[in-house]
C-alpha cells in the first residue's frame, strides 16, 4: 500500500517537476503579423501644364488641361501590424503607357493601410522615376479604397496626384508637370498572423 502511495505522489509531482525544468527555455518568438498584396490597375488622368505632346487636348489650345495617355498600373506591396488596426509598409508600382509615347515609371511609396471586415482603405506617398522616354523624376501621393468580395479579392479605386519635373524649355528651366489621375483594378491580399 505505502508503495501505491509513493509512486501516485511521484506521479502527481512528476508534471510539475517537468514544466519546472523547462521554464528557463524562452518561448519561442513569433513573427509580427504582416499582410502581403498585389494589384493590377487601369488609369487615364489628366495633365494641367504645358502639354504639348499630348494627343487629346481637352480646352481650346494646345496650353489647355489634357488627357494623359490611358496606362496599366502593377502593384506590389507588404505591410506590418495588427490586422485589427493601422498597418505601415511599403509598396512598389510599375506604371506602363498602353497608347501614345511608351513611357516607364517606377514608384516606391510608403504605404498605410486600415481594413475593417470588408472593405479597407489607405494612402501612400513616394517618389515617381521615369525611364522613358526620359530619365526624370518627381513626387506622388495617393488615396485608394478596397472592397473585399472574398476573404483576400477585392475590388479597388484608387485617386493619385503627382507632380513631375521635366526638361527645361526657353520659357522655364525647370518645369513641373502636374497630373491628376483615377484608377480601378483588382487587388489580392495575403495576411499571415502570428
Amino acid at each position: 500500500m505505502r508503495a501505491a502511495f509513493a509512486l501516485a505522489a511521484l506521479l502527481a509531482s512528476w508534471p510539475a517537476a517537468a514544466r519546472a525544468e523547462t521554464d528557463d527555455i524562452p518561448a519561442p518568438k513569433h513573427a509580427p503579423p504582416f499582410t502581403v498584396s498585389a494589384a493590377a490597375f487601369f488609369g487615364d488622368g489628366l495633365r494641367f501644364n504645358d502639354p504639348y505632346r499630348l494627343a487629346t487636348v481637352l480646352g481650346s489650345s494646345a496650353e489647355s488641361v489634357s488627357r494623359t495617355a490611358a496606362y496599366v498600373d502593377l502593384a506590389g506591396s507588404v505591410t506590418f501590424g495588427d490586422a485589427r488596426s493601422f498597418q505601415h509598409g511599403v509598396a512598389l508600382h510599375l506604371t506602363l503607357a498602353v497608347e501614345g509615347v511608351q513611357q516607364t515609371i517606377l514608384a516606391p511609396c510608403y504605404l498605410l493601410y486600415r481594413r475593417w471586415r470588408s472593405v479597407g482603405a489607405y494612402a501612400r506617398a513616394g517618389t515617381p522615376i521615369v525611364f522613358s522616354p526620359e530619365v526624370t523624376w518627381g513626387l506622388e501621393g495617393a488615396l485608394g479604397g478596397v472592397y473585399f468580395v472574398r476573404a483576400g479579392i477585392g475590388l479597388a479605386l484608387e485617386l493619385v496626384g503627382d507632380l513631375f519635373y521635366g526638361a527645361g524649355t526657353r520659357e522655364v528651366s525647370a518645369p513641373a508637370y502636374p497630373v491628376l489621375s483615377g484608377q480601378i483594378g483588382i487587388t489580392v491580399a495575403y495576411e499571415v498572423l502570428p
